[in-house]
């Protein structure tokens, strides 16, 4: 008796982890339904926008830009950070508010009067440097300036202590150049539009 009231929890705990095997979505079904950006890859003819860098010792490196992804891009002298609507041959269009009718309407950029593209890498540590060395600087200098002021009993720093912080600022600044490079637009750094297959 006891050994099949045992057999009974068993199942009763086990059955619902049976049935979630089952269940498991496709690499298709589960971007679809996570609304993935990429989803345009699964659609054969959907244009999409590269950006082909050409590195000044010979390295390439080619950036995507799919519909419904962020773009951030000078245009004429004023930055753009919106979502990319489409792509045609020669333009990318965002939907942009009026300013007369508060209404969203299509805009087409020509790709050839694009002045700079703004990309978002994600490098592991590297990024998270961009904020986290100037916060330590700030901190190491504030400790420094504390600790000080209260030995010598009134407000005053050291300059030697000003060389750390200074050094993390660059470490930060140098961090944040290289998870968001800017490219200008040239024969080195091309805009080009390409299809899925």
């Amino acid at each position: 008796m006891i050994h099949a009231l045992h057999i009974s929890v068993l199942l009763l705990l086990t059955a619902p982890f049976v049935h979630a095997q089952t269940d498991t979505l496709s690499i298709d079904s589960l971007m679809i339904k996570q609304k993935s950006p990429y989803v345009a890859l699964l659609k054969p003819g959907q244009k999409y926008l590269t950006l082909d860098v050409t590195g000044r010792l010979g390295g390439f490196q080619r950036h995507r830009f799919f519909p419904n992804e962020e773009i951030k891009f000078r245009y004429k002298g004023r930055k753009y950070r919106e979502t990319l609507y489409a792509v045609t041959d020669s333009t990318l269009i965002l939907i942009l508010e009026d300013p007369n009718t508060f209404l969203d309407e299509a805009v087409h950029f020509p790709l050839s009067k694009i002045e700079k593209i703004y990309v978002n890498r994600q490098i592991p540590f590297i990024t998270q440097g961009t904020y986290l060395f100037p916060i330590a600087g700030t901190l190491f200098f504030v400790a420094d300036v504390v600790n000080l002021s209260r030995a010598e009993k009134r407000l005053t720093a050291d300059a030697r202590a000003l060389k750390a912080p200074a050094v993390m600022m660059a470490l930060g600044a140098i961090c944040y150049k290289l998870s968001f490079p800017l490219y200008k637009i040239n024969k080195n750094n091309r805009l080009k539009v390409l299809e899925t297959y």
